[in-house]
């Protein structure tokens, strides 16, 4: 669920506007006063009554899935809501068997209770779930926060490592020999931590080539593959860069993607012949706005083949999962109406690069698709944010696919 995002892949993204436009237009009548300007009393006072009571009504009712990961012969999601406390977000994890209702569900405030947002999710040994994110601390800032629970949701341990700024982590992954890696933004670097299975700290290392770190898997002793974004802008999509680290956290391999252009990747998974699958958004030169676009990569990080959806078809892709054949599945979003309503989209691909299928997912409004993950049966669960589905003003949204494409079912979680 990144802030980093294009267009906000968050189903809070209306409010945040809303959010703007009150900061932009409470900083007006100083801005004028000091430039001489007269400014009538009553001057934006709609406008501002507008956007706070735009506030007051996205302070609750909104829930958004970030990641879903196989576990056991069903499958966890991680999201946020602030329905249980309006106007704060707290971390939401259910766990399922092969589809709803859920086994349990529970949410999460954070040490400080002041809020927090859970963006990626992994299993660990034993059953147990690993959740990062960000947790709200006093004076408005964030900080990088881990959550390790038991298999039935019990908190085992929680970490906030790192200091109070604009940080937080954004993916996870656990290693062979059970301690787990994070990564995410310090101080707009790319920072990575590896902790052991209590939650202590074996270190930490920053990134200066990206700006944060959107995707991370688990390599064959105790490395990790890094993926990342640095040189974006509010205009258009950046790099990525894709490092392979040894044990103690040293960089030894970086990969520059595209080879030439812009373009940023979201999500990274790991392939049986030790190669990688991701995806993202792409700009070619020449081009107004970037399209989905999804790769193989060699274990060296070469591209083998890539995948660029049709111009018209403006989009990213936002999560990916290998499957049994050597080929993966891809889960995003394409815009209906460019910065107005997305659909979510999944695509199968191939071993060798041939789009088997592609689906369209979602209704009238806004949707998108922000994780995917293949369950033991082979069928695939999808999960990200509705609003054309559900009681709330956005809501959980998960559904189950066949290996064909076919929906098998469908649930959103929310409330109004």
């Amino acid at each position: 669920m990144s802030p980093q995002d294009d267009a906000r892949r968050r189903p809070g993204w209306r409010a945040g506007l809303a959010v703007l436009v009150l900061l932009v237009l409470a900083a007006l009548p100083v801005l004028l006063y000091r430039m001489g300007a007269f400014l009538p009393p009553t001057m934006g006072q709609s406008d501002m009554d507008w956007a706070r009571e735009v506030e007051r009504e996205n302070s609750t009712g909104h829930e958004s899935a970030e990641g879903v990961i196989a576990t056991g012969n069903g499958f966890s999601v991680v999201g946020y809501t602030n329905s249980r406390q309006p106007g704060v977000n707290h971390a939401w994890v259910l766990r399922f068997d092969k589809a709803p209702p859920p086994r349990w569900q529970r949410t999460y405030a954070g040490n400080g209770k002041l809020g927090t947002s859970g963006h990626a999710i992994s299993a660990m040994p034993g059953g147990g779930l690993i959740v990062v994110g960000a947790e709200r601390v006093p004076g408005g800032g964030f900080q990088g926060w881990l959550l390790a629970l038991s298999p039935e949701g019990e908190v085992l341990w929680e970490r906030t490592p790192g200091h109070e700024g604009v940080n937080g982590l954004n993916a996870v992954s656990v290693l062979e020999d059970g301690s787990i890696v994070a990564g995410g933004a310090q101080e707009r670097e790319g920072w990575v931590v590896r902790m052991n299975s209590r939650g202590e700290l074996l270190w930490e290392v920053k990134l200066p080539q990206l700006e944060h770190v959107t995707a991370l898997v688990a390599l064959p002793a105790q490395r990790v593959a890094v993926l990342g974004t640095a040189e974006t802008s509010t205009v258009g999509p950046g790099i990525s860069r894709l490092f392979v680290l040894e044990s103690d956290g040293r960089a030894t391999r970086e990969t520059r993607l595209p080879a030439e252009g812009q373009g940023e990747l979201n999500a990274l998974a790991l392939l049986p012949d030790g190669g990688f699958a991701v995806t993202g958004r792409l700009l070619r030169p020449g081009e107004m706005d970037s399209r989905v676009w999804v790769a193989r990569l060699a274990p060296r990080g070469e591209t083998l083949w890539e995948y660029v959806s049709e111009e018209t078809e403006v989009g990213a892709g936002h999560a990916v999962t290998a499957l049994a054949d050597g080929g993966f599945a891809v889960a995003g979003y394409s815009w209906k109406e460019l910065l107005v309503d997305r659909e979510a989209r999944v695509w199968r691909f191939s071993a060798d690069g041939n789009l088997l299928w592609q689906q369209a997912h979602g209704g009238a409004k806004d949707d998108s698709g922000s994780g995917i993950a293949r369950l033991t049966d082979g069928s695939l669960v999808v999960v990200g944010t509705t609003m054309s589905k559900g009681a709330g003003k956005t809501d959980l949204w998960t559904f189950g696919l066949s290996p064909e494409g076919q929906l098998l079912w469908e649930e959103t979680f929310g409330a109004p």
